[in-house]
């Protein structure tokens, strides 16, 4: 998703977020510091009638004395509210008297409201990101009323987080910071669940996690994970990334057929057993790794491979590399997976 901040605006014109939209872009509305009148936030409210779901209104920062949501009052239709990267926030319970509301991103790190999840209207919303909090203890129990939810991201929040296995709607996941304490066997009974993106926390393997839906897996700085297991509990596969893990050393690939396949900074990963078997892979990404980078810049890919990417520490090798990938017809990036701007 690409996005275009506006900044502590005196003034948003329907003009310029329609502009945004056109590029193909969703605009944030976005606030630091509580320089906003009420004026400026009725027609902001104007814009959320008129674009819905489509813009993004956002709080944050608001140092010193906190943010205070009251405010919110005056932007009753928005349904795509960030309220977060805040330290402090007063009148919270504005939030659940907003009508329309049906995608939010709520951090505020001095928070300490267990059940502040209970006072929503969740059987409402389609999106929910729970960022940390210092004490990282919203019960989360309620969400078992989010039958509409699709996309789901927590950061630490662990209490009553088995609810969520039941989400007849829930496509997307993210977990991030999730003590190794804590089981995942959960994840493996959301029905619909297609795209995993596992990040932070610690734990040395993810072997409870069994899912035959699942297209995508995500992983990134999960500290002390020495190995994935046998991908064959993921029969439907096609997307695996893998970021900053240094203890991995092995990948075996037996019993999925890839699409993409993106390593980047596991410097000790040598192996990646059952690369041979991967004739439907298009997208294939390997940087800061201990793979063979010359056996993989010779080797004969299958026809389907449309984007190769190779990075060592040398960037003499690295452009002599893509001269010779671009020589061979392999794209340096895949319009499959976008870089993020």
């Amino acid at each position: 998703m690409y996005i275009e901040r506006i900044n502590n605006p005196q003034s948003v014109g329907r003009d310029e977020i329609s502009a945004i939209l056109a590029r193909g872009h969703t605009p944030v509305v976005q606030f630091s510091e509580p320089g906003y009148t009420p004026a400026l936030l009725r027609h902001l409210d104007e814009l959320c009638v008129a674009f819905g779901a489509q813009i993004q209104v956002r709080f944050y920062g608001h140092y010193g004395e906190g943010f205070d949501a009251a405010t919110l009052s005056l932007i009753p239709h928005v349904q795509w509210l960030l309220v977060d990267a805040l330290t402090r926030i007063e009148n919270e319970d504005t939030l659940w008297r907003l009508p329309k509301l049906e995608r939010l991103s709520f951090g505020v790190f001095e928070f300490d409201r267990p059940d502040f999840l209970s006072g929503f209207a969740l059987e409402r919303f389609s999106d929910l990101t729970l960022v940390e909090t210092r004490k990282q203890n919203f019960d989360l129990a309620p969400l078992a009323r989010c039958g509409r939810l699709t996309e789901l991201f927590i950061n630490g929040h662990t209490r009553n987080i088995a609810a969520i296995a039941g989400l007849p709607k829930l496509g997307t996941l993210g977990l991030s910071a999730i003590p190794k304490q804590q089981d995942l066997t959960f994840v493996g009974e959301i029905a619909r669940l297609r795209a995993l993106s596992l990040f932070l926390g610690g734990r040395a393997a993810i072997d409870e996690i069994d899912h035959a839906g699942l297209e995508s897996l995500h992983i990134g700085r999960v500290r002390e994970l020495a190995g994935l297991g046998s991908l064959r509990r993921f029969p439907a596969l096609r997307r695996l990334q893998v970021e900053d893990q240094l203890q991995l050393r092995q990948i075996s690939l037996s019993g999925v057929r890839l699409r993409e396949l993106l390593l980047t900074n596991c410097k000790n990963l040598q192996q990646l057993e059952g690369l041979d078997e991967q004739d439907k892979l298009t997208h294939f990404r390997a940087s800061r790794t201990a793979l063979d980078l010359d056996y993989l810049l010779k080797r004969d890919w299958a026809p389907a491979m449309q984007a190769l990417a190779l990075y060592s520490g040398s960037q003499k090798w690295n452009s002599a590399a893509r001269e010779e990938l671009d020589r061979r017809g392999y794209r340096e990036f895949s319009s499959l997976a976008p870089e993020t701007p």
